[in-house]
């Protein structure tokens, strides 16, 4: 006796599905995912920074930002808090005639920073 493909009737049903032998499709619904296309706009910002050093007593190479040139200041002696200070000193516990000398001292007063250019005060130096 041959063995032979078992009878229709008997065959497993199809997966997944009703068990009464016929295959239905079942409706599916299926999303496609398009790609999102964005503009991406990157800036690119360089910022350089220029380093000045606070002039002190003696003339200095600054930029002048009233008229936007490169200067070397001329510099002039005020009268200070540390002027004021010395020779209020003086006058307590020296002897009152000599405290004068301080207002005769460039090393005792403040120094303004003036550019050439345009005389505008850019920077003073306090002595402290």
């Amino acid at each position: 006796m041959e063995k032979g493909p078992p009878p229709p009737e008997m065959s497993a049903p199809p997966y997944p599905g009703p068990p009464t032998g016929v295959y239905q499709a079942q409706p599916t619904i299926q999303t496609v995912s398009q790609p999102a296309y964005q503009h991406q706009v990157v800036y690119s910002v360089n910022h350089v920074a220029v380093v000045q050093h606070l002039p002190t007593d003696c003339p200095a190479q600054m930029m002048c930002p009233h008229c936007q040139t490169s200067v070397l200041t001329r510099t002039e002696y005020r009268n200070g808090t540390l002027t004021w200070l010395i020779c209020g000193l003086i006058g307590l516990f020296l002897c009152w005639p000599c405290c004068f000398i301080p207002f005769c001292v460039d090393s005792c007063k403040d120094v303004e920073h003036i550019c050439p250019s345009c005389n505008n005060v850019l920077y003073t130096y306090k002595r402290r």
